[in-house]
């Protein structure tokens, strides 16, 4: 029997876009039920955020990116979860 290994692109998500007062950006990947899969460090400038969003998706699956402002969806606080692999454990 042949193995089947899940790859990024299998993967559906979305990555959201957020910032706070203080003017650090940050942002996070949601699965397709919400989950938050992954989440930046704070960054200086939305111009940093935009390039690791865009280093991210070099080797990740292909997701649309939301800005918190599109109310499409919440992304956590960074430091509250630490960057995860986006595909499932044991692949």
């Amino acid at each position: 029997m042949a193995a089947v290994r899940c790859s990024a692109h299998d993967v559906f998500v979305k990555i959201v876009v957020r910032h706070n007062a203080a003017g650090q950006w940050w942002w996070a990947v949601l699965g397709e039920n919400g989950q938050t899969l992954a989440v930046s460090v704070p960054l200086a400038s939305k111009t940093d955020c935009a390039k690791a969003i865009a280093e991210l998706k070099v080797e990740g699956p292909y997701a649309p990116v939301a800005y918190e402002e599109d109310n499409t969806a919440q992304a956590a606080k960074p430091g509250t979860w630490t960057i995860s692999s986006l595909i499932p454990s044991g692949s």
